[in-house]
This record gives C-alpha cells, sequence and structure tokens, in this order.
C-alpha cells in the first residue's frame, strides 16, 4: 500500500510540474513573462547564450545537454529544513528542480526524473568527503513509467577534474564531490559537484547528473563571477 501511495503521489507531483511548465509556455506566448524575456530575445537576434545581456533582477543556469547550451531562469524557491528547493525554467517550457544543488525533478526531457527522494543525506555544511558516505535515494523516471527505482548512492570528495563542462571559473577554485550508485555496471556514470563557499555557507555552482546511460546533463549558477 506504501509502495501504492507513493507511485500516485510521484505521479500527481509530475502532472502538477508539467502543468507548471505549461503555464510558463502560455503566459510566454501572451508578450513573455520575466522568466522567458530574456532568453527569448537572445534566440531571436541570434545571440549564442554566453552573449546575453542578462537582466540583474533574475537568477540563471548555464545548463548543456547533448551539446545544446540553454539559460535557464529561477521561476521560486521553496525553503526547508533540508536544503532549498529550486525550480528553473528555460524560454521551452523545460524545468529543472534542484534542492541543494541536486536534481530531484525534471519536466521536458527526453528522460525525466520526475520525483527524487533522498533519504540520510548529509549536508553539505561540515562535509569534507574524504570518508566516503553513502545514502538511500528512491526516484520516479520517464518514458515508461519506471516508478521507486530504488538506488544506494555513495558521495566522497574527488580531486578537481579537467572533463567538466565548467565555464569561466577555475575548477582548482572550487570543492568537487563525486556520486555513484553502488553495485551498477553499465548503467549511469557518477555525478560531480562543484562547491564554493560565500559567507560560509557552501553552495553548488555547478553539477553533472546523467539521467540516464545515454543522456547527461551539466548546469552551472551564470554568470560564473
Amino acid at each position: 500500500m506504501r509502495l501504492y501511495s507513493l507511485r500516485w503521489a510521484g505521479l500527481a507531483q509530475g502532472v502538477l510540474i508539467v502543468l507548471m511548465a505549461l503555464a510558463v509556455l502560455l503566459l510566454g506566448a501572451c508578450g513573455h513573462t520575466p522568466v522567458s524575456r530574456t532568453v527569448w530575445d537572445a534566440l531571436s537576434t541570434g545571440k549564442s547564450v554566453d552573449a546575453i545581456n542578462l537582466n540583474p533582477n533574475l537568477r540563471y543556469l548555464r545548463v548543456t545537454a547533448r551539446g545544446r547550451v540553454v539559460l535557464m531562469v529561477l521561476g521560486y524557491v521553496e525553503s526547508a529544513p533540508d536544503g532549498d528547493l529550486e525550480t528553473w525554467y528555460s524560454s521551452e517550457g523545460e524545468v529543472l528542480r534542484l534542492k541543494s544543488g541536486r536534481v530531484v525533478a525534471t519536466v521536458g526531457l527526453e528522460t525525466d526524473w520526475r520525483e527524487v527522494r533522498n533519504v540520510s543525506l548529509p549536508p553539505w555544511k561540515g562535509f569534507t568527503g574524504q570518508s566516503p558516505v553513502t545514502y538511500q535515494r528512491e526516484r520516479d523516471e520517464m518514458p515508461g513509467f519506471r516508478f521507486g527505482i530504488a538506488e544506494t548512492v555513495s558521495l566522497y570528495a574527488v580531486r578537481a577534474p579537467t572533463n567538466a563542462l565548467l565555464v569561466g571559473l577555475p575548477a582548482q577554485e572550487l570543492r568537487w564531490f563525486e556520486e555513484a550508485v553502488q553495485g551498477q555496471f553499465g548503467g549511469l556514470s557518477s555525478a560531480r559537484y562543484a562547491l564554493r563557499t560565500t559567507d560560509g555557507e557552501p553552495r553548488v555552482v555547478y553539477g553533472e547528473q546523467c539521467l540516464s546511460p545515454n543522456f547527461c546533463l551539466a548546469w552551472q549558477v551564470w554568470p560564473a563571477k
């Protein structure tokens, strides 16, 4: 009964996120909202993402997937004891939800994690990663209606990589961590996170996550500085 309820709860949340994304598109068609206007202006003038004149009143993510680079704009933030939940939108209605820098939901991608539930996840503050820790992750995936995928994830510190899609920041100036699903061979590649500490609070400024063996994305707080 619990698993049945979780599945329907995950499906309901996925439907809600889809409706939110559609609302953004509909509003954008009626003159564009602040969420979509800046990216739309850049696309209509042929500018690259990195050349967009950003609105200082908005917050942005630079997202890369399959060689395509887009900007997403922060729609809203929900405060929670275990980390703020951020909902980001692209001008085409794609949705990326991040909690403490990790993917917890997506909509509009070729593979979507409609809901991610993390258990016993250590907070970034005070975590060094010198000794690996594990936590439990359960997620719902589309397409395929795969609900309740249970995984044990190992989290640990790594050296600054040389192959990250990081732009405008030296990798050596950040603290890097990697996550790997235990007991998985030929499945998801490890996720990576880069943190920078500001005013005593560590924050993820860059992340990479594969949502399937063949589809990965990277996101970065933008502008880099």
